[in-house]
């Protein structure tokens, strides 16, 4: 479930891609290439790399929409707050309220 900030799944901001059950992956048996150290080292470079780059990019959107949605409520906020303060006078009636601290 995507959350409404960040428009991404906590599992899309850690490992920047959507999880899939175990049942749609496709095991591939035997691999394509031969493996040997310098070519499982390169490979596994590559991947973190990429994987890096990626998230960084994903995180970023995150970031991005999460600073959109921070002004606009701030925005909001601002907007229902009345334009001039309310200043009381000697005699006027107030409401008190004490919070549960405060008891």
């Amino acid at each position: 479930m995507k959350q409404n900030t960040t428009q991404a799944t906590l599992f899309e901001l850690v490992y920047d891609k959507t999880a899939t059950l175990p049942i749609k992956i496709e095991v591939k048996t035997y691999p394509t290439e031969p493996i040997t150290k310098e070519n499982f080292q390169r490979t596994l470079l590559k991947k973190t790399y990429d994987l890096i780059e990626t998230l960084e990019n994903t995180w970023q959107r995150a970031a991005d929409n999460i600073q959109k949605l921070q002004e606009k409520q701030k925005e909001r906020h601002n907007n229902q707050l009345p334009e001039k303060p309310v200043e009381f006078k000697i005699g006027d009636k107030i409401l008190l309220y004490r919070t549960k601290t405060e008891k």
